[in-house]
């Protein structure tokens, strides 16, 4: 089977840094631009490739607005949300990388990323709590698949990755 694999490019978001430096004061822009970057991406795949996989969710993105903006902020985020989301196909398969926030937290220092070093447990709590509420309001737009990768950590584990890539093909091929 031929998927196209669509990667997310967080450095050509040009708040990124400077959203660590300022949450408050940078979320809007930073949010607005991976919901539309991501979109883009999508999008421009969509138009070459019938199969892809990102690494990147815009549940993901809506879940980042309702943490980091404020009210006034969220509507007009959700407005340019809900535009984006009529032009794309609902995905077939959604795949959820459940993880503890501890074993987040861990995983994000050992990549060492010195801009990352604000990010706390807390936000990251918080965040998953948003996409687990987002995922289970829209749980009957898709087939979800539930990957633990807190138990299962497939970057660094060839067998779990090939366990984890079969799990995945065995959803396509039924």
């Amino acid at each position: 089977m031929d998927i196209k694999p669509v990667l997310e490019n967080f450095q050509a978001n040009p708040f990124w840094r400077a959203f660590y430096a300022d949450p408050i004061g940078t979320a809007f822009e930073t949010e607005i631009t991976f919901l539309l970057q991501h979109y883009h991406e999508i999008k421009i795949t969509r138009q070459s490739e019938k199969k892809l996989a990102c690494d990147f969710s815009m549940y993901l993105d809506l879940a980042y607005a309702h943490v980091t903006l404020s009210q006034d902020k969220l509507r007009i985020f959700q407005s340019v949300y809900s535009e984006v989301e009529k032009e794309l196909e609902q995905p077939s398969l959604l795949i959820y990388l459940e993880c503890d926030p501890e074993i987040e937290l861990q995983r994000i220092r050992n990549r060492g990323r010195d801009v990352e070093n604000s990010i706390t447990i807390e936000y990251l709590q918080a965040i998953n709590e948003q996409l687990e509420k987002i995922l289970k309001e829209r749980s009957c737009s898709h087939e979800l698949l539930i990957i633990d990768s807190g138990l299962r950590d497939f970057a660094y584990d060839e067998g779990v990755k090939h366990v984890i890539l079969e799990k995945i093909n065995s959803k396509f091929t039924l």
